[in-house]
């Protein structure tokens, strides 16, 4: 009889994966993923050692199908209204904003992203290239917009995706810049300021284009290289390839 309840009792594998995770989860927000081991998992989840080995073998185990498993929030974001192959000013503000809604609300993903600045291990190695490899096209489509400009857009991009995770993984431990990221208001305005910046660096790219513009029209009319370099601010080199 107690044979047989044991075996009603039993989890199945979904069931296993599950509690697993929801323990490292917990674990994860008391002490960090890198401080995790089997018996922390064992005593929170509730599962006896024996079966955890059975099932994952080795902790790096546990944490490499976690945080598979969490990354499903990198496909999400990347899909058909943020694609990876195009780039705009407005795909731009969409992705980087839908970065930030899914990290303030994802707990797996602030996890992982603290765990890969804490180790350095196959598992998040293999995480931070994935991420790469995702932006890699969206990237070389940005850089490609702004060719023959002074603006690196890949550097500001890539800055404003690292300001976004930090200043949400920094929210608990105090303000920012006297900005408390924890009010709603303010998360709304991180929201703003990420489209604004999105906003002056097109415009600074549309700004370039005219002044190419001028300066070809300039030179049309016969107005030396020399004065048209003055008036635009751009080399001389630029304005006898016009």
């Amino acid at each position: 009889m107690e044979q047989s309840k044991n075996k009603r009792n039993r989890r199945t594998r979904a069931e296993l994966e599950a509690d697993v995770f929801d323990a490292v989860r917990q674990l994860a927000s008391e002490k960090g993923l890198a401080q995790i081991t089997f018996t922390d998992i064992m005593q929170r989840a509730g599962i006896q050692m024996s079966v955890l080995l059975n099932n994952y073998k080795s902790m790096e185990r546990v944490l490499d199908k976690y945080a598979y498993f969490s990354d499903y929030w990198l496909h999400d974001l990347f899909d058909e209204e943020h694609p990876t192959d195009k780039a705009g000013e407005d795909i731009l503000k969409s992705t980087l904003k839908s970065l930030a809604v899914y990290l303030y609300d994802n707990i797996d993903m602030q996890h992982l992203l603290v765990w890969e600045l804490e180790a350095d291990n196959p598992t998040t190695r293999r995480i931070a290239r994935s991420r790469e490899k995702h932006y890699r096209t969206a990237i070389e489509e940005l850089k490609r917009l702004f060719e023959g400009t002074d603006i690196p857009v890949d550097i500001i991009a890539g800055l404003l995706t690292a300001g976004t995770y930090y200043l949400i993984l920094h929210r608990r431990r105090s303000t920012f810049w006297g900005v408390d990221y924890q009010r709603k208001e303010n998360r709304e305005r991180l929201y703003t300021a990420l489209d604004y910046l999105c906003g002056l660096v097109f415009n600074a790219r549309k700004k370039h284009d005219n002044t190419i513009e001028i300066a070809r029209k300039f030179k049309e009319k016969g107005i030396d290289t020399a004065t048209i370099a003055e008036c635009t601010d751009f080399p001389v080199s630029v304005i006898e390839q016009l």
